[in-house]
């Protein structure tokens, strides 16, 4: 059992320590930008510039349109014919339906409503109540509405304390409040300590290096080629400065360029770090604004600032 549980925990180890790679590989010059970017051997992501292809192609699609319009035969113009005389044609009359006689439709509607009115007097001698069942029907509806009434004033007095409770509990803030509270020096202060530790915590969550990096095609005086190779030599003790090679074109036979090669790992422990951070430092934040919040809602008090603060806070609450 206990070989078990080690090789489960040296399992969780490699798994939160594993290096993920990712590579990016990029080259300019004048002509030509490219980008690459890469998941150990896979390429996500490519992008190319061309700045001379994309002048060229547009010459050659201008130069394709002429020799089209020169090619291109004249239209035909066809002869219109003179427009032929319509006959007028009379509007037909419509015809109109033969209407039946006023007797018949009487006739027809006279034994219908005969046999209709016995069966209304049939049904309103069945829907008649009796006077005595009258009596219990208004007595019994009279005392269920001497009982609702109190029940229903005491849902309406207990519903009316309820939302008076909450309008006082969940005033917001006016924009004057809250911009005075966001503005208040030792908010601040707070903020911007907690702000600075998780963007430390972000750039820490990438491990970035810079491998086998060059610029080259520098032209200038012999002599202050020679400084600036010095120079370069000096660099190469720096940790990110010193992946670069600043090369001087001693012959005159290499144009101005760049390429190389940046390589970004990352684990799950450090990303499980910077969602720590972040938690911990935005509770912090979190926390002091809504102690001062609650202050202010229940005394009504601002507090001081100085002239430009309160000048910030008039021209934030007007633009509001």
């Amino acid at each position: 059992m206990i070989w078990f549980w080690g090789v489960l925990c040296a399992l969780a180890l490699v798994a939160l320590f594993f290096p993920f790679i990712f590579w990016i590989d990029f080259s300019a010059d004048f002509t030509e930008v490219t980008v690459r970017v890469r998941f150990f051997k896979k390429e996500l992501y490519t992008y190319t510039k061309n700045f001379k292809k994309g002048e060229s192609s547009e010459e050659e699609d201008v130069s394709i349109e002429e020799e089209t319009v020169a090619a291109a035969p004249a239209p035909k113009v066809e002869k219109a014919e003179p427009p032929k005389p319509e006959k007028s044609s009379e509007p037909e009359k419509p015809v109109e339906p033969e209407s039946k006689p006023e007797t018949e439709k009487k006739t027809d509607a006279e034994p219908q409503e005969e046999n209709s009115k016995p069966a209304e007097k049939n049904a309103e001698q069945i829907d008649e109540p009796k006077p005595a069942e009258k009596k219990e029907e208004t007595k019994s509806a009279e005392k269920t509405e001497t009982k609702e009434e109190p029940k229903a004033e005491e849902k309406k007095s207990s519903e009316e304390k309820s939302s008076d409770d909450e309008k006082e509990q969940k005033r917001s803030l006016t924009d004057e409040e809250f911009w005075t509270l966001l503005l208040t020096p030792e908010f601040d202060v707070r903020a911007w300590w907690a702000v600075r530790h998780a963007l430390s915590a972000l750039f820490k969550l990438f491990r970035i290096r810079f491998v086998d990096c060059f610029v080259e095609g520098f032209r200038m005086e012999y002599e202050t080629m020679g400084y600036a190779a010095a120079l370069n030599g000096f660099l190469k003790s720096f940790p990110y400065i010193g992946a670069w090679d600043f090369r001087m074109d001693w012959t005159r036979d290499h144009e101005l360029n760049a390429a190389g090669h940046m390589r970004a790992s990352l684990n799950l422990c450090r990303v499980l770090g910077l969602v720590l951070a972040i938690l911990f430092y935005g509770g912090i934040v979190a926390f002091a604004f809504w102690r001062r919040r609650a202050k202010i809602l229940k005394t009504g008090e601002l507090p001081e600032l100085g002239f430009i603060r309160n000048k910030i806070v008039k021209m934030m609450s007007e633009d509001d």
